[in-house]
C-alpha cells in the first residue's frame, strides 16, 4: 500500500531551527516528526513510501535512508512551491491504480489508518476547530462531502480538513491534480490539493470523513512546545538513557545512550539519543540529538541537535537588602 508525504517546505516561522534542519526533522515528543508519521504509516500496513522534499531535501533522503531502510521510499523534488496539488502529482511516477494515502510532512495526528484505509470509499481526516477561515474546511451532507472550500472567508463549517487523505484509487487523485493544473486553477496563487478533490467530487467520486482524536500543530515555537506537551501527556513518556543523581518529573522522554547528571528533568522534557546533561533543570524543552547542557534552568526551550549550552558557575559579593534576578 502506497503513501506519499509532501515535505518540501520552508518553515519560516520556525526559524533559526530550521535554518538548518528541514522542519520534517524536528524533535517532538523524543523523535523527528517525519519519524512519528513513518512509524504510524508502517503500522498500518503501508510497504511503500514517496516523499516529496524541496528545501534542505538532502537532509530529508539522508534521515529517511539510515532510519527506515526496511521500506521502500521513493523520493521526488518540488522545484517551485506552486501548492500540494502539484506536489503529491510528482509522485505520479511511483502510484499505481490502489490504495494511496497522503498524508503531510508535519502533520501529527491521531487516529485508526487502519481502520480508514479498510473503507471503501475516498476518505479525509478532519477535526472540529474554532477558526474555520484558517483551514480548508469540507462540508457535509449525511455522511458524505458535498463540498470543499480553502480558507472560506465567511463561516460554512467548523470541520477543517487537518492534512490526511484517503484515496481509493492512486491514479484517480494524479488524474485529477493534471487536469486541475492543466487546465491553470489555483486559488490564492496555488494549485490546491483540495480543488483536485472537489474536481473528483464533480466526477462522482465520494468522499467521507474521519474526525482525528489528536491533530498536533508543529507550524510556530509555541504549537510546536505545546505539541510536545501534548504527546508527551498521551504517550506517558519513556527513560531510556541513564539517570546519575537526577529527578524526573513525568511525563518526559529521554531516548538511548543520553546520560543525565545531577539535574531535575520535567515535565514535559524530551532528550534525543547520545545526550549529555549534568547539573541542570529542565521543563517545557525538546532537544534533538548528542546536544551538551552544562548549568542550566530553561523552560518553554527548543535545541536542535549537536547543540551545546553550558553556564559556568558564578561568584557573588551582595550587599543586605538585594534583590537579583539571575
Amino acid at each position: 500500500m502506497h503513501a506519499i508525504i509532501p515535505a518540501a517546505g520552508i518553515g519560516k516561522r520556525l526559524r533559526p531551527q530550521t535554518w538548518s534542519v528541514p522542519k520534517p526533522l524536528l524533535h517532538v515528543a523524543g523523535k523527528p516528526i517525519l519519524a512519528h508519521i513513518m512509524d504510524d504509516l508502517i503500522e498500518a500496513g503501508i510497504d511503500r513510501v514517496t516523499l516529496i522534499t524541496g528545501y534542505l531535501g538532502k537532509e530529508i533522503v539522508d534521515w529517511t535512508r539510515g532510519s527506515y531502510s526496511d521500506i521502500r521510499v521513493d523520493f521526488a523534488v518540488q522545484e517551485t512551491t506552486d501548492g500540494l496539488a502539484s506536489a503529491v502529482r510528482l509522485a505520479e511516477p511511483f502510484t499505481d491504480d490502489g490504495p494511496t494515502l497522503v498524508v503531510l510532512g508535519d502533520t501529527l495526528f491521531t487516529a485508526d489508518l487502519t481502520t480508514v484505509l479498510a473503507i471503501p470509499k475516498n476518505m479525509i481526516a478532519v477535526h472540529r476547530v474554532e477558526d474555520p477561515s484558517r483551514f480548508g474546511v469540507v462540508l457535509l451532507e449525511g455522511d458524505s462531502v458535498s463540498g470543499l472550500v480553502e480558507k472560506p472567508s465567511e463561516f460554512i463549517s467548523d470541520l477543517a480538513i487537518v492534512g490526511v487523505y484517503s484515496f481509493v484509487s492512486g491514479r484517480s487523485l494524479m488524474n485529477a491534480a493534471a487536469r486541475l493544473m492543466d487546465e491553470g486553477k489555483k486559488t490564492r496563487g496555488e494549485f490546491q490539493l483540495t480543488d483536485a478533490m472537489q474536481l473528483m467530487l464533480e466526477d462522482n467520486m465520494p468522499f467521507g470523513v474521519f474526525e482525528v482524536d489528536g491533530w498536533y500543530d508543529c507550524g510556530k515555537p509555541e504549537t510546536l512546545l505545546e505539541s510536545n506537551r501534548e504527546i508527551l501527556t498521551a504517550s506517558g513518556g519513556a527513560v531510556q538513557g541513564t539517570l546519575v543523581d537526577s529527578v524526573v518529573i513525568p511525563p518526559v522522554f529521554i531516548d538511548e545512550g543520553a546520560v543525565v547528571t545531577a539535574s531535575v528533568i520535567g515535565p514535559y522534557v524530551s532528550i534525543g539519543r547520545d545526550s549529555t546533561v549534568d547539573r541542570c533543570i529542565l521543563s517545557d524543552t525538546t532537544a534533538g540529538d548528542r546536544i551538551k547542557l552544562s548549568g542550566l534552568n530553561l523552560t518553554g526551550t527548543i535545541l536542535g541537535s549537536e547543540t551545546e549550552v553550558q553556564r559556568d558557575p558564578a561568584s557573588l559579593n551582595i550587599g543586605a537588602s538585594s534583590i537579583i534576578s539571575i
